[in-house]
């Protein structure tokens, strides 16, 4: 009987060790943080197009820069270095991304400016005062993200 026991509780953990290995490992939209003078700010997506087996998001925004405006301003300094990072999606697993592009531009008076990104994530602010709209641009196998933010250089 104990040996029936046994073969038992083994074939338990054996199913029980299986289940682990069945995870989701869908990556949901990630969302993205902007850090800049000490805080750690949200960004909003504006332009979605990510699809995973277990989620599909479409959004699409028509006027970026209303948009932007329409969002709380971050004032920065010129020249000043900030850094953005992304979170995984916690309601869909919060797996790692793999094959992420991210390309930063920053517009203003319809004058678009891409600007270098380091490998640690961070970039510097452009050097002319003013209103700009952030677009940070997020590209992986499971599609594409557009984040924006509402910047005042002054």
């Amino acid at each position: 009987m104990s040996s029936y026991f046994k073969v038992a509780i083994l074939g338990f953990c054996l199913l029980l060790l299986a289940g682990c290995f069945a995870e989701d490992y869908d990556v949901g939209v990630p969302t993205a943080h902007l850090e800049v003078n000490g805080l750690s700010i949200a960004l909003p997506s504006s332009n979605v197009n990510w699809e995973t087996a277990s989620e599909n998001v479409q959004k699409t925004e028509d006027n970026l820069e209303q948009f932007a405006l329409m969002q709380e301003e971050i004032t920065a300094s010129p020249n000043q270095l900030v850094s953005v990072y992304f979170e995984e999606n916690e309601q869909n697993g919060g797996d790692i991304f793999t094959d992420e592009e991210i390309t930063i531009t920053m517009e203003k008076d319809k004058k678009q400016t891409k600007l270098e990104l380091t490998e640690t994530n961070e970039f510097h602010m452009p050097l002319e005062r003013g209103r700009y709209v952030l677009v940070v641009s997020f590209s992986s196998s499971a599609g594409n993200v557009e984040y924006i933010g509402n910047i005042l250089i002054r």
